[in-house]
């Protein structure tokens, strides 16, 4: 089933890449929906019959639903699809921390935890105080977004490397993609509207979102 899932998947994928910064609407989303419903649908899948359905796993079921509802709502809304993504990254960010607190990782990697959000902090002042990106009024809005990302993007390579095991190096892969691709989306945004960026966002999420349904795959 995985190999039917990852063929099926890149193939729509390849094609998403090329329909994206097309002229119809109409297949841009038809393919996007698709896109999304695989992930979720295998997901949860591999979710209910590896044995994940208990305690605090359930927070990454839910952050596949609003993965896959803010991949819709952009369609139309970039306020809505913010929104749906970040309770995504929220509940991935409870998913990540649980991963870790029950694993025994702490304290070792809040140390890599604090590490990492000190450059990230650093990195968006200095960007925004030096306009290399300009945010507007939405300066505060993307720093809490992005934080909210870049959280569960390192807690989950966290998990990879103090709990390697193939759960967690899919996940943690998985979420870091996710990671750096709403960066580029950023950038895409408010920086430039070079379409090799907004084509390394779409590259980075669903195969980012790919390996973390992969990821529920594996027994626990």
């Amino acid at each position: 089933m995985r190999t039917v899932f990852v063929i099926l998947y890149l193939s729509l994928l390849g094609l998403y890449l090329f329909v994206e910064t097309g002229d119809s609407f109409r297949r841009r989303a038809v393919n996007k929906i698709l896109l999304s419903s695989l992930f979720l649908f295998f997901g949860q899948f591999w979710f209910w019959t590896n044995g994940y359905a208990q305690g605090w796993s359930f927070l990454a079921l839910v952050g596949l639903f609003y993965a896959c509802m803010g991949d819709a709502l952009l369609l139309f809304s970039f306020g809505a699809g913010s929104a749906a993504f970040l309770v995504a990254n929220l509940c991935f960010i409870g998913y990540t921390f649980c991963t870790l607190w029950y694993g025994g990782a702490f304290p070792g990697a809040l140390i890599w935890l604090v590490l990492g959000l000190v450059l990230f902090f650093g990195l968006f002042f200095w960007a925004t105080a030096t306009r290399w990106i300009d945010l507007g009024k939405m300066k505060v809005a993307a720093l809490f977004y992005l934080l909210s990302v870049f959280l569960h993007g390192i807690m989950g390579l966290l998990a990879a490397l103090y709990l390697p095991g193939a759960h967690t190096l899919l996940l943690g892969i998985g979420l870091a993609l996710f990671m750096i691709a709403d960066h580029f989306l950023v950038i895409y945004r408010f920086k430039t509207k070079n379409k090799r960026a907004l084509r390394a966002n779409t590259a980075c999420y669903f195969l980012g979102m790919m390996l973390v349904a992969l990821s529920f795959s594996v027994l626990p």
